[in-house]
């Protein structure tokens, strides 16, 4: 049974959906609609009134821009949710949080993902890191176009709506407080019988760039970095990916109109990089700072 929770603007896009779930679902379920054209809440907070309303055990948040290509789906997830330490199922995540800033998603080396993702006129199959012998993976981050839990586990750690005011970052901080618990494992689902596509993808915005940058400093500096269980990441690979990653991080950043870039660049030269490496980033950003 799946209590599936929309954050809907579009109405026909929750047609469509509706439609697809009813045709596809293959267990008993309802949907709970937030209808945000109005109330113009953030999505978190949607997210935990629509969770409040649920009267099923199980929990589906997930985008209105969404379809299922195979039948029966809900029987899969319903079977691995009933598994006592799970956590959150989702279709895209990573296997490793750096402390550096960053979305779910660092490197294709611990990604992980089974969907079809459409792109201008075509639509792709991305599977990353799938084993047809393992049909769900170990992640530590999911991608918010779908995530499954169970009502208790969201109950013990619901959306932040306190911190996270607008439509970013709820993924990421859903998926690691739940995983920092360490009572539960999250994971990707990678099953050829639960086929989803997802029709946009993320927008890296000035507010993407504001909201990440506040929930590292405010709530995860002190914890990150964390990884899956049986994952080896020696201290001397997890600091050069620190150092990557916050150069790619900070070079995107530059180019958007995000007002504090100034400080967000200080803060850069002063983080601990390696000579060699730090002059490399400068020389990169020289156009920035020049």
């Amino acid at each position: 049974m799946l209590s599936i929770i929309i954050c809907s603007v579009l109405p026909e896009r929750l047609r469509k959906i509706s439609q697809n779930i009813d045709e596809t679902i293959g267990v008993e379920y309802e949907i709970v609609t937030i209808d945000n054209r109005e109330k113009c809440w953030s999505i978190a907070r949607a997210y935990n009134e629509g969770a409040r309303q649920a009267k099923y055990p199980n929990l589906f948040f997930v985008h209105e821009d969404v379809m299922f290509h195979s039948r029966n789906w809900g029987v899969i997830i319903e079977n691995k949710l009933r598994e006592p330490d799970c956590g959150v199922i989702g279709f895209a995540g990573s296997k490793v949080k750096l402390k550096c800033y960053s979305g779910w998603f660092h490197n294709n080396e611990w990604e992980c993902t089974f969907l079809y993702q459409k792109k201008g006129n075509k639509t792709k199959l991305e599977a990353c890191n799938v084993f047809l012998e393992c049909p769900f993976e170990e992640v530590v981050t999911l991608d918010g176009l779908g995530l499954f839990v169970r009502k208790e586990v969201w109950n013990l750690y619901p959306f932040d709506e306190k911190l996270l005011i607008g439509f970013h970052c709820y993924d990421l901080d859903f998926s690691l407080q739940i995983a920092a618990s360490k009572q539960y494992k999250n994971y990707v689902c990678c099953s050829h019988e639960v086929l989803v596509e997802h029709f946009s993808t993320g927008t890296y915005d000035q507010n993407w760039y504001r909201d990440t940058i506040r929930l590292h400093n405010l709530k995860w500096n002190k914890i990150l970095p964390m990884k899956v269980h049986g994952l080896n990441l020696s201290k001397k690979k997890e600091k050069k990916n620190e150092e990557k990653y916050l150069n790619i991080f900070l070079r995107c950043l530059l180019d958007t109109n995000y007002p504090e870039k100034r400080t967000v660049l200080k803060e850069f030269l002063f983080y601990p990089f390696s000579w060699k490496h730090l002059g490399h980033c400068i020389s990169n950003l020289y156009k920035y700072i020049k």
